[in-house]
């Protein structure tokens, strides 16, 4: 799966993000794939980010950076 580019302003969190993220998809019963775009894109915003838990995205927000809203 390739990367989501992102201007890193503190990785705290991005891990987070990502399994949080990966859980999600995995109980929405997505395609792999999907799933995989989705941690990949949550954790490259909280990345981008100056807070952590704060920092968390919404869905809406992962999907719109995906091209899905």
């Amino acid at each position: 799966m390739p990367t989501h580019p992102v201007q890193v302003v503190n990785g705290l969190g991005a891990g987070d993000a990502f399994g949080g993220a990966l859980l999600h998809g995995l109980l929405e019963d997505w395609p792999l794939e999907r799933t995989l775009r989705f941690a990949n894109v949550a954790g490259a915003i909280v990345a981008g980010r100056r807070e952590c838990s704060t920092a968390m995205p919404f869905t809406d927000e992962v999907l719109a950076e995906l091209g899905e809203a």
